[in-house]
Parts: structure tokens; sequence; C-alpha cells
């Protein structure tokens, strides 16, 4: 039995329909004139804002006790404030507001995340104004998007994609101050592994965020977790056995690591 839409989802379904079928190839690379016509779709974003609003109160109430309630408060303005419909395939904007991951290549090697999946790293991570966040596959930037959001303009973000095409498409949309929200963000085309040692030093206190899976602990990361550095990754050799793991380097030097339960993320290329 197919559940009825809310008002709010129906409008944006409605809003979304004359974007579904604007392509003839679901997986071809999203034109930029595609990309800005969405963009000044007021419409669209009123719709799509609203929707979220029902987003917002779901992830709210799946996460109270499990994440901090300073940063799932942030999580939270960040939810409804970035325009997801814009970050997903133009195909699936009538499913923006929905908690679920959005596939952004026909293998299923990309995804924009579960909203709440954000929620949760950067809560498990502390993720605070002024803090410097590191995200190693940058999709098309919506987690970027909400990182931006939480760390404010003290704060910044550096984010590195090995897919030309989604990198591509993530600076075009973060290119636009009401998709990128007020912190600077950094985008780098490469191997996020090779990259990311040198972009690990600076004032602000840093977390580093893997989105996608890794066999094994990222040892190389971890040993140049700076002093009151955090990194979080899912690690795991199958798709179904993936853990959550943090990895934390406390003011007195010690490295502390903790579980935080299983999870499925795409798999690591490069």
């Amino acid at each position: 039995m197919t559940r009825e839409l809310e008002p709010s989802g129906r409008a944006l379904a409605t809003a979304a329909a004359r974007w579904a079928s604007a392509r003839v190839d679901r997986w071809a690379p999203v034109p930029p004139e595609l990309d800005q016509a969405i963009a000044v779709d007021r419409d669209l974003a009123e719709a799509a804002r609203e929707a979220r609003r029902g987003l917002l109160a779901s992830v709210s109430e799946h996460l109270a006790g499990m994440v901090p309630a300073e940063t799932l408060e942030r999580s939270a303005e960040a939810l409804l404030m970035v325009p997801r419909e814009r970050f997903v395939l133009p195909e699936d904007i009538a499913a923006s507001a929905a908690d679920s991951p959005r596939p952004l290549d026909w293998a299923g090697l990309a995804t924009v995340s579960a909203p709440h999946m954000y929620a949760i790293t950067y809560g498990i991570l502390g993720l605070a104004e002024g803090d410097h966040l590191l995200e190693l596959g940058t999709g098309t930037g919506y987690g970027a998007a909400l990182a931006s959001h939480i760390v404010g303009a003290r704060g910044r973000v550096t984010s590195i994609e090995i897919d030309p095409d989604l990198h591509a498409r993530a600076a075009r949309i973060l290119a636009e101050p009401d998709a990128r929200g007020p912190a600077r963000v950094s985008l780098l085309l490469g191997d996020a592994r090779a990259l990311a040692p040198e972009q690990m030093a600076g004032p602000e206190p840093l977390r580093v965020t893997f989105t996608f899976a890794i066999a094994s602990p990222p040892e190389a990361l971890i040993a140049q977790l700076p002093v009151g550095g955090r990194l979080i990754a899912p690690v795991g050799k199958g798709e179904n056995d993936q853990i959550l793991g943090l990895w934390e380097r406390c003011f007195e030097g010690v490295l502390r690591h903790s579980a935080h339960g299983g999870v499925r993320y795409v798999s690591e290329r490069g």
C-alpha cells in the first residue's frame, strides 16, 4: 500500500515534475545550464524548504539522545537551510526531502547520503563553530554545505573528490552562497588519501571525515592527527560489516578509538 504524501511532499513533487523529465539519460553528467535553471526556480525552492521541515522533525526525533543537543540543533538548522534539491540528480528532486540516500551514478559508487547520517557523523565528531572539517569524498557537495553552516564564518571546510564530473558539479553548486553557507569551502580534485595529508595543518580544530567505506583503519592519516584532532570513518571489508569508527588525539597525546555502530557506505575508489 502506497502512503499518501503530506501536502508539503505533494507540493515538492509538483514543483519537481518539470525537472524529472528534463534529460534523456539519467546518468549523464548534469549540464551547468540545468543546474542554473534549478537554482533559480523559486517555486521549487519554496516547496522544497517547506518539505524539509518534515525531514527536520523526523531527523531530530530519531537522533534525540544520540547526538549532543548543541550539535543536533546546529545540524537541524543546516538541514533546513541547505537546498538538498540542488545536490541530488534532477530526476530525484521530488525525493530530496526524504531521509534516504540518493544515487549519483548507475553503479552505486557515489551517493548523496541520508541526511540523518550527516547529523550522526558531525555529532560524533563534535563538529562545532570555528572548526576545520576535512572531508574525503565531496560527491556533489551536500555534506560540505551542511558543515559550512555548522562551522560558521570562523570555520572552514576542505573537501576532496576523485570524480571530475562530481567535482565540477559540486564547484558550481557551492559557488552560490545560498547553497554553500557562511564558511570558506575549498574543493580539491584528486585521490583523497593522497591529498589529505597536506590539508591537515592549520590553526582551527581539525575534524576529518570519510564519506566512503575503507577496508582498514587509515593509519597514515590517524598518525598525522594533531592534538585535539578527530577522524571518523566507516571501516569494513564488506558491505555488511562496516563499523563507524572514531579516532581522537587527546591533549596528552594519547590516541583513543571508539566504535559507533554498523553503517553502510559506498566503497572507496582510487
